[in-house]
């Protein structure tokens, strides 16, 4: 697992000094009061300080939130630093007390270590004493630290997993030791918080032979990696100087947020940790989306939507993905033409269900999508709309004009080497592998919920990746979006990715049955940009090539005949791959000035 930069935005600065000053929360300002409702419980030898929330109801079930002083610090400490249950009133929250100076954190090193401190055991049983006295909402147990209590929140995330959903850490990136030793053997989704200029555990590590540190990159990254995520993080940057770094399995997450010329705290003057924490924890089922995405809601299903350029007037752009070669489709064949066009469209791009970051569903087709996009354009009120079709996109195109709300207005569509739907191509496209995937469909879900084709997928990722790079020309590469490109494709070694695309292929050949029923569009203007993708394939398949020849004259024909037919552009581009979006966005840009033109 690499770590990652987050560019200008951090200077290398800063070492280890004082670990004894773990325990100052180092906040300006008074800190808010106690609320009333507390109490210091004794277990044994140890103690916690227990924090209700205002207006408690004891017969309400409550999650339990852990939180865990720094070194030398004290319960109630941390409580006026943190004040959880003062901010929500779904936590009940437990402050526990170190037995000795500071935790045993899992570094082996220290000084509880040496004195053999269980405090592992002793927060299992603050759980057991809680859960004792009042209702706890099941498997709904989360912890927080500061400082020296943040590296003992991740040892409890390393071994207490089982019972701890997820963890926050303020103020420390992670021991060496623990980050080797870390089983990790249940996923726990994690939260980090760091000062760039942190000068007690530094955000960028440290080397010791006794308490060595990973840097809060390096950490975030280690953490990721034992919990199995995805391997290419996204990354965000505010205006507030606060840097993400954001990991995801598809389950839980784990986050970095990296605070400019943060120091040693708790607090932040542009980070409200505490509020913020129990943002993250209330929305650890939400992905995390990418700049300029958002999740609409249509019917109780969310569907993902970039949105760009929208200070532009004129026919909103629609970006419609379809089928490569490999039968992957979503938003991430937008990376490079999306901001292109957003220099002058409003532009939105939008992944059915199953794709990019929308919801899952089992009934996914390209058909169905049409009835979607109506009610999409209605929430996110667009009326009039530009239609761009990529590949098999053509299929929901297609729909979406016989089926378009009465309130939307067309200005016209662009089919980028759309389907053909004539009889050779049509006996292509149902062939292998959409025969294989239809007959074999039942058998191969549960294979995939396995997780045995994933290696497979993301092979196929890392050979398309290379194929894009080579694709882009020098004088658009400054917009190319490599970080949405990586975040969306990767979505697709998730187990409901990978079923939602063989599912898609399996149900191919009805999309198809319905595409050629269709009478062709003729009241708005449809252009086709008709590359010779199909070069490559017969000159590597000769045993095949007069199949593929008749297959690319067939398209040649019918899509002239679309254009012809709705008073479009037929516009041919010789020695082009079929990712056009990425080898010639200005040609899509030219052909889309064009059919905005024709309704001036």
């Amino acid at each position: 697992m690499k770590s990652v930069s987050l560019g200008g935005l951090l200077a290398l600065t800063m070492i280890i000094t004082n670990l004894t000053a773990c325990g100052s929360s180092g906040n300006s300002g008074r800190a808010a009061e106690p609320a009333e409702s507390s109490e210091n419980i004794q277990l044994g030898e140890r103690s916690y300080l227990l924090g209700l929330p205002a207006n408690f109801d004891k017969n309400k079930e409550h999650k339990l939130l852990l939180v865990f002083h720094g070194s030398g610090g004290s319960s109630g400490g941390m409580r006026s630093s943190a004040r959880f249950e003062q901010l929500s009133s779904d936590y009940i929250v437990a402050y526990p007390k170190s037995l000795e100076v500071e935790w045993n954190e899992g570094c082996d090193c220290n000084i509880a270590h040496r004195k053999g401190a269980d405090d592992l055991g002793f927060i299992q049983q603050v759980i057991e004493d809680v859960g004792k006295r009042y209702a706890l909402q099941e498997g709904e147990i989360y912890a927080a630290g500061f400082s020296q209590g943040a590296l003992f929140a991740q040892n409890v995330a390393c071994n207490l997993g089982d019972q701890v959903k997820a963890i926050a850490t303020v103020g420390a990136p992670m021991s060496k030791q623990l980050a080797q030793s870390c089983p990790m053997q249940t996923p726990v989704s994690v939260m980090m918080v760091h000062g760039t200029a942190d000068n007690v555990l530094s955000y960028y590590g440290s080397d010791h032979a006794n308490f060595g540190l990973l840097s809060s990159q390096e950490a975030v990254a280690r953490l990721a990696e034992l919990n199995g995520s995805l391997p290419n993080p996204l990354l965000k940057s505010s205006e507030q100087n606060i840097g993400l770094i954001h990991y995801t399995n598809g389950a839980q997450k784990v986050q970095l947020h990296s605070i400019i010329g943060g120091g040693h705290s708790w607090r932040f003057s542009n980070f409200d940790t505490s509020n913020q924490i129990l943002t993250f924890f209330a929305g650890l089922d939400a992905p995390e989306l990418p700049e300029h995405s958002q999740l609409v809601e249509v019917q109780g299903q969310k569907f993902h939507v970039r949105s760009m350029g929208e200070q532009n007037t004129g026919p909103a752009i629609l970006l419609l993905p379809g089928f490569n070669y490999n039968y992957f489709n979503d938003s991430a064949w937008y990376s490079l033409l999306q901001p292109y066009l957003a220099q002058t469209y409003r532009v939105h791009s939008i992944d059915r269900l199953g794709n990019g970051f929308s919801d899952m569903s089992e009934e996914v087709n390209l058909t169905r999508f049409a009835e979607d996009i109506n009610s999409i354009l209605n929430e996110i009120n667009e009326k009039h709309v530009l239609l761009v079709a990529f590949s098999s996109a053509s299929i929901t195109a297609s729909q979406f004009y016989q089926h378009r709300s009465d309130d939307v207005q067309l200005a016209g569509m662009l089919w980028i080497d759309p389907d053909i739907a004539g009889p050779h191509s049509l006996s292509l496209y149902k062939g292998y592998p959409a025969d294989w995937y239809l007959a074999n469909l039942d058998a191969l879900l549960p294979i995939l919920a396995e997780g045995k084709w994933t290696a497979r997928t993301w092979n196929k990722l890392v050979v398309e990746r290379e194929e894009i790079a080579a694709l882009i020309p020098e004088a658009v590469a400054h917009l190319m979006d490599w970080n949405f490109l990586d975040v969306v494709s990767q979505q697709r070694m998730l187990v409901g990715p990978q079923q939602t695309r063989a599912r898609e292929i399996a149900f191919y050949a009805n999309d198809l049955d319905a595409y050629a029923a269709l009478a062709l569009p003729s009241s708005v203007p449809v252009s086709v940009i008709d590359s010779d993708f199909e070069e490559k394939d017969i000159q590597n398949n000769p045993d095949n090539a007069e199949m593929l020849r008749l297959w690319q004259q067939e398209g040649t024909a019918w899509s002239k005949q679309v254009t012809e037919f709705s008073s479009g552009q037929y516009i041919s581009l010789e020695q082009t791959d079929h990712m056009v979006m990425f080898q010639k966005p200005e040609a899509i840009k030219q052909a889309i000035d064009w059919l905005v033109a024709q309704g001036k």
